[in-house]
């Protein structure tokens, strides 16, 4: 039976793809005063922004979480719920480091 990743093993495999393919990549330490919901990552790239909420494969949002993602929608902004590398694959578009 494979043993499950962790969050903070996807969070990192995530942020480190993405940085790969040029983005911005800003991750968001829940803390005291802190907007409850909010995403774990923030990626920027071209002028796109997009909030990434990591959970391990049975990892469900709190209800903060999903008032987060409806507030994100309602805006217009683009929401990710990453459980792997492969859920963030459309924004990875590598370029040649030379």
């Amino acid at each position: 039976m494979a043993k499950t990743q962790t969050e903070t093993y996807i969070r990192r495999s995530i942020t480190d793809a993405l940085r790969l393919a040029g983005w911005a990549v800003f991750y968001i330490f829940q803390g005291l005063g802190s907007y409850k919901g909010i995403s774990d990552l923030i990626a920027m790239k071209d002028g796109t922004t997009v909030y990434i909420e990591v959970k391990t494969e049975t990892g469900r949002q709190s209800e903060h979480q999903k008032q987060f993602e409806r507030i994100c929608i309602e805006h217009g902004c683009r929401y990710i719920l990453a459980r792997s590398v492969n859920d963030v694959a459309e924004l990875l578009t590598y370029k040649p480091l030379f």
